[in-house]
């Protein structure tokens, strides 16, 4: 079994490996990172726990 998992897919050469972002959800977004609470409830929600925003946006 563990050939077999060994052999899953196919190799990349060190061009293809450079390409490779990490592929998060985050990858796309191109915003700041800290941001005021308006600009946070205008992301999009994908993009909400890509940013740091102030603890006094979120009201108990």
């Amino acid at each position: 079994m563990k050939k077999k998992l060994l052999n899953f897919g196919k190799s990349l050469n060190r061009a293809q490996q450079r390409k490779i972002n990490g592929g998060g959800p985050c990858s796309g977004y191109t915003g700041p990172i800290v941001v005021s609470c308006s600009e946070y409830e205008a992301l999009p929600p994908e993009y909400k726990f890509c940013v740091m925003v102030s603890v006094e946006c979120f009201p108990i």
